[in-house]
């Protein structure tokens, strides 16, 4: 089998994917799959159209000074693609596609690799509006993309069907043997290096998207005449490449620009840690061989491709600014150990997901699938978990939740949830989040519309409220009050803090999974060290629940979420899609563990209460495409809303909520954020006035709850801890793994041994305003 590799631009010598395809292709030949190499814009060295590099036939479409053109290329495929079993073009060398489809009705597959800028979203951006679904139609005859990062698949995703498209990252060489502290002072010797001396390497074209004035920047920030920084590669353009020199000189000898060099392993092996400032990527090379030579990584986030690659604190450091970037180096710096440590773990992600030679074999088993194949989860790359928060969309079981009902004859039951959070600019966005947790003494304020109807609310703390005295201290003081305290992940504002403020980065399901697991761990760690115990309740900011989220709370030990939002979609901003979830409770996590307790939240309108039928109709296919919902919404024919007294009537939060009651529901949550209670913070409570309907609706609807609709009032912990005792009563909603013993949240556990869930109130007071049932406490 043979495979045309055909690029725009080819420079074997430093450019990082005609390295890597020159290196690949000699092991592709092992499987019995050869390749030769067309390029069509760059000219031969010597005017000759056919040589051969490192053991791979190159062929140029021109010699120096004459015209290639799209008809060269077609007259160069009607001549040659006999040869050949398959296109791969790694350049859009055809904005006509005429050498595409020459190559289709030749009865060759088409394959395209994205490895920059190049996803089939970015290419059909390209063209003029009125010719982009034309260019659309063409694009068809691209059998298959194949993307080698996941900021390139989510590109891909929005234009392209999934089973169109392949993820096959970079791969490295591993068969050299990792570096030691032997040739590491070998290599330093040969490079008149100090051994005292810590080095950092940057290798790759020195060029603005490259941004290395950004890294000699941080050295200026760094005072040490040990810390040296090697700058590997050519000096693309010249006025980028005189501003650097003039910026190294004022650092003397800490900074050498060493230029290109065919050669740098020992580069490498002399370095502490590899240095990354890029602005823009595919898949940096650079990276697998810094990771191949047990080199630290400290780089600027890349969105979608270093979140993935260097777990953060673990394998390298992710930075965002000159002063994390400055902090990363003297952690390193300080501590040897830890370098090396971060080193093996880089080792050891490669070994495990970027081995050329695995790499090698997936584009074999590519080039040999048959057309139209479906796209599959490839295990050969097990650490890259590529799916984002807007991947959950449809039913339930796509994150393994197995929703119940309860039993019709159980009396409702209603637990309040407050997010607890740092009050911001709502319509700014989360860019407006400093941190300012001021809105704070509003909820303690407003608590008496609680106390009086003897319901303590569940608080859902972000970072910036769980580490700041004041608010700290007043939330400690409400849970020493009877009311649970769970985390909020707000990502924007929870260390790590390396990611952009942006509405796709603000669903912690769209980091990737070691980032979001990292910045859980040390919200939780705060909240924990606040309560004086282990949190158990999570909710995720912006209902951001994600595909890796699930898995971080249960190594977490999270046993309640209150993340699911259903009937809302947030996909157009990045998030998850609940248009099909309903608001009944639901176990899911791979031990079926993990209870999911969502925001009550349906449809109301004249269609409403023909929520299931009309539902079938508005949220899928033409209907969304048209944008109905918009319409219906506007016309109050067909709208969402969920049980919150933001931005809803009395009225409405009792119509929604007879209306989920008549359709058997009897697990409530009424929802509000904290800043709510203060004037001025949110939409909903603009004035004094509004800040106290906000309060009058509160304590009408708890009223109607109790009076009206017999209902009784709990918290998370003791819902969950209910629904256990009631599984070994039943049966039906024992979840598989669950650990009857005790409950979430130690405090409404009672320790006696009986098991009994103790409530915020007493036996008299339940009595007393729920009347004598047998209920929920």
């Amino acid at each position: 089998m043979r495979i045309l590799h055909l690029y725009r631009r080819f420079h074997p010598d430093y450019t990082g994917d005609g390295i890597y395809y020159t290196r690949l292709i000699p092991l592709l030949e092992e499987h019995g799959v050869g390749g030769d190499i067309l390029v069509f814009e760059t000219r031969p060295s010597d005017d000759r159209l056919t040589t051969v590099h490192d053991g791979v036939v190159v062929h140029y479409l021109g010699r120096t000074g004459e015209r290639v053109s799209t008809v060269s290329l077609l007259r160069w495929l009607l001549r040659n693609l006999g040869h050949y079993d398959a296109v791969h073009l790694h350049s859009h060398v055809d904005r006509q596609f005429l050498a595409y489809i020459l190559a289709r009705l030749r009865g060759r597959r088409v394959l395209f690799s994205c490895t920059l800028n190049d996803s089939p979203t970015e290419l059909l951006a390209d063209y003029r509006p009125a010719y982009r679904r034309l260019a659309a139609l063409l694009m068809r005859s691209i059998g298959t993309f194949v993307v080698i990062s996941p900021h390139l698949l989510r590109q891909s995703l929005q234009s392209t069907e999934e089973r169109r498209i392949r993820f096959i990252p970079q791969g490295v060489a591993l068969d050299a043997p990792p570096v030691t502290i032997e040739t590491r002072a070998a290599a330093r010797r040969a490079l008149g290096l100090d051994p005292r001396d810590f080095v950092l390497l940057n290798v790759g074209s020195v060029c603005r998207r490259k941004n290395v004035a950004f890294l000699v920047k941080v050295l200026e920030r760094i005072e040490d005449p040990r810390l040296k920084l090697l700058i590997v590669g050519p000096l693309l353009e010249d006025d980028y490449a005189a501003e650097i020199r003039a910026a190294a000189e004022r650092l003397g000898d800490r900074v050498m620009l060493v230029g290109f060099r065919e050669e740098t392993r020992v580069y490498y092996e002399a370095a502490d840690a590899f240095v990354f400032a890029s602005t823009a990527e595919g898949f940096p090379n650079v990276f697998l061989e810094a990771m191949s030579r047990n080199l630290p990584i400290i780089t600027r986030f890349l969105p979608g491709l270093t979140d993935f690659v260097v777990d953060h604190g673990q394998s390298g450091y992710l930075a965002h600014s000159l002063d994390q970037f400055a902090e990363a180096i003297r952690s390193l710096q300080a501590n040897p150990a830890l370098a090396e440590r971060m080193g093996e773990a880089g080792r050891r992600f490669a070994e495990r997901n970027l081995d050329m030679r695995t790499v090698a074999a997936r584009y074999v088993g590519l080039y040999r699938e048959a057309p139209r194949a479906p796209a599959r989860t490839e295990p050969a790359f097990p650490d890259f978990r590529l799916r984002f928060a807007n991947s959950i969309r449809g039913t339930p079981s796509v994150i393994g939740l197995r929703e119940f009902d309860m039993p019709a004859s159980e009396p409702p039951v209603l637990q309040v949830v407050i997010d607890t959070e740092a009050d911001f600019d709502w319509d700014k966005g989360t860019a407006s989040d400093t941190g300012r947790v001021s809105s704070i003494q509003g909820l303690e304020r407003g608590f008496h519309v609680f106390q009086r109807q003897g319901i303590r609310p569940a608080l859902v703390v972000d970072y910036p409220v769980a580490t700041q005295p004041r608010s700290a201290d007043i939330v400690r003081r409400l849970a020493e009050e009877g009311c649970e305290v769970g985390v909020h992940l707000h990502a924007w504002s929870t260390p790590p803090q390396v990611e952009p403020r942006d509405d796709w980065h603000s669903f912690s399901g769209n980091l990737g999974p070691a980032l979001e697991r990292k910045k859980l761990e040390i919200l939780s760690q705060q909240v924990g060290a606040l309560l004086g115990h282990q949190p158990r309740i999570f909710k995720a900011g912006r209902y951001g629940l994600g595909p890796h989220t699930v898995e971080a709370l249960e190594a977490l030990g999270f046993e309640i979420d209150l993340s699911i939002c259903p009937a809302y979609d947030y996909s157009a901003m990045g998030g998850p899609d609940f248009s099909s979830f309903t608001s009944r409770p639901g176990w899911f996590g791979s031990t079926g563990r993990l209870l999911s307790l969502p925001t009550t939240a349906a449809r109301l309108g004249w269609l409403g209460r023909h929520a299931d039928a009309v539902g079938e109709i508005l949220d899928r296919g033409i209907s969304r495409r048209l944008r109905i919902n918009a319409v219906t919404k506007r016309f109050n024919v067909y709208y969402p809303v969920r049980l919150s007294p933001e931005g809803n009537s009395l009225a409405q939060m009792k119509a929604l909520t007879r209306q989920l009651h008549a359709r058997g529901l009897r697990i409530f949550t009424l929802s509000l954020h904290s800043p709510t209670l203060q004037v001025g913070n949110t939409p909903y409570a603009q004035t004094l006035e509004g800040m106290r309907a906000v309060l009058d609706r509160i304590d009408g609807y708890l009223t109607f709850f109790r009076a009206e609709l017999g209902g009784c009032f709990s918290t998370p912990s003791e819902i969950r801890g209910r629904l256990l005792r009631t599984s070994m009563a039943t049966g039906p909603q024992v979840p598989a793994g669950v650990d009857l013993s005790h409950s979430a949240c130690g405090s409404a556990l009672d320790r006696s041994g009986t098991g009994e869930i103790r409530s915020p109130l007493s036996r008299s007071e339940v009595v007393e305003r729920s009347g004598p049932r047998e209920g929920w406490g």
